[in-house]
Order: C-alpha cells, then structure tokens, then sequence
C-alpha cells in the first residue's frame, strides 16, 4: 500500500529531542496540529484518511514521544505538548493553527491552546479525556472497569502501570474483549474495511515502538500534573462527546465545559466513542473562521 499521507518528516528542538509528523489533505489549507488517541500514532485522521483533502485542510498528525517514529522522552507532560506544536507550526512556517485531540491526545491539544494564547485559534477536544486537574472531577466514574483499573495503575506508578498494560497483551486483545459492551455505534464503526485497515495502521506503528508511548501517556494523563489548568484556555472550544461512550463519558466532556470559558458541548446520543461520522464536521469547525476569510 502506498503511504496515504502527502509526507513525513521529523522535527527537533535545540535539546535534540525529535517528533514525528505526518501531513495530511491540502498542503495550501488552513492548518490544524493533531494530537492522537491512547493508543496510537499519526497515522489516525479525524474523520479518516481522506476527510482532510476532502476538506480543503492540512492536518499535521504528530507522534507523541514513545510512539511510531518519535523516540520515547521519560518523564514527558501533558504540557509538553505545547512545545511540540510550535516546533511543528515553526518548521512549516505556520503562525496561526487550530489545535484537535481525540481521547488521550484532548488534553495534549487543550495544553497547546492553555500555552499558546497568540498562536493556536481553536481548540477541538473530541472524546477526551476530562480535566484531571479540576477539583471534584473523577475520571474513573462511569468508565468500564477495565480502564478504571488502568488508570488506577497508571496513579501507582509506572510498574505497577506496566505490568497491567503487560497483562492486556495488546490493545487489539483489550479491544476483543470489550467489544460485547461496546455500543452499537462502535461495532458498526469498526466492522468498516476503512476503519480497519486505518486502525491496522496505527497499531502496526504503536507496537514496533513497545509500550512506552502507552505508559507515559498514562503516566502523564493521571499521575502527572499537567502543568496548566484548562481554565486557561481563552480560545472558541468544542467539545464533542458520545451520550453511549462507555470509554470516556460525556462526563468528561461536561467538566471541560465547567473549566473551560469559551466552550460548547455537543453530545451526540446513541454514538460512543468511535465518532466517525463526527469527526469531519469537527474538524471543518476547527478552521471555518479561516475558510471563511
């Protein structure tokens, strides 16, 4: 299969540290800095692989360190996350861009949006995870308590975290075991040959990179302080959330909203956590003040 995306390249900053980028859609379009789910890689689109050419957009899908092509950086932050956009946004000579996060990447694209007030225009969480640094917000609370168990592993400590992960055997295993209480919005999405083949993708670059990218984004989500409060956050926000994820709830999405000024939640009723059909609508609103100029 010939490589779908328009290119990949890497990126450095003055310590050495390197990012793996994929471009996506229109080279000419208005830019959009793409942080991926938990687990997974640059090769996930929003709205898939051909949504951002259909759009007129550039997304940049980044690695995050310990995934696919980004070597992994020990002790990395959510907040980190800001730091990769600009090298991102610099090395393309890029400005301004809107920032999107599907579930483990939401708060890597809100930390982008907390730190980079001048430069990011819109925020676009889609099924993230919520804000752990809120007060009186419980991640856990609604979740299977598959994941529930994760993230409790993930607040002990990274052996403790390994060795839970270690014991799923992988994310497809962990995903065949939760598929009977999926929605059926879910199954349907992933019964689709292009979801499949794109979900394939993504795994073939998370599993030759081991297990680090999983952990420390785990690590990050719920042991480490993110290092920025959402309410920081002055930019146009939507939220986008599933009423059946059973994943990540709305709930999550319903704590960004309180934290968050600028904010709109959508909750889609019946959808989970696959928002396929979603997501390209997202991703248009992420760049329509651009498209509109």
């Amino acid at each position: 299969m010939s490589a779908p995306w328009l290119r990949q390249f890497d990126v450095e900053d003055s310590s050495g540290e390197a990012i793996r980028v994929r471009e996506w859609g229109d080279p000419a379009g208005p830019p959009v800095i793409f942080h991926h789910g938990t687990p997974s890689s640059s090769a996930a689109v929003p709205g898939g692989w051909n949504a951002p050419a259909e759009l007129g957009i550039r997304v940049l899908a980044l690695d995050r360190p310990g995934y696919g092509g980004s070597p992994r950086q020990p002790g990395r932050r959510v907040v980190d996350a800001a730091r990769w956009s600009a090298l991102i946004a610099d090395e393309c000579g890029i400005e301004t861009f809107a920032v999107m996060g599907t579930s483990g990447g939401g708060p890597h694209a809100a930390a982008a949006a907390a730190l980079l007030p001048q430069r990011v225009t819109r925020l676009c969480i889609d099924v993230g995870i919520g804000p752990v640094p809120c007060d009186g917000f419980d991640p856990q609370a609604g979740m299977l308590p598959e994941t529930a168990a994760e993230i409790s592993a993930a607040i002990q400590g990274e052996s403790t975290l390994r060795a839970f992960i270690e014991s799923l055997g992988s994310a497809e295993a962990a995903l065949d075991g939760w598929i009977d209480v999926l929605p059926p919005s879910d199954r349907e999405v992933l019964a689709r040959a292009d979801v499949r083949m794109e979900e394939a993708l993504e795994a073939e670059d998370w599993i030759s990179a081991g297990l680090n990218g999983w952990i420390d984004d785990d690590l990050a989500l719920f042991r480490e302080p993110w290092g920025f409060h959402p309410r920081d956050i002055s930019q146009p926000t939507l939220l986008v959330y599933g009423g059946a994820d059973v994943l990540v709830p709305n709930t999550h999405g319903r704590a960004y909203r309180e934290a968050i000024p600028n904010a709109t939640l959508e909750i889609i009723p019946a959808a989970g956590h696959w928002l396929r059909d979603h997501e390209s609508k997202a991703l248009a609103w992420a760049v329509r003040e651009r498209i509109l100029r």
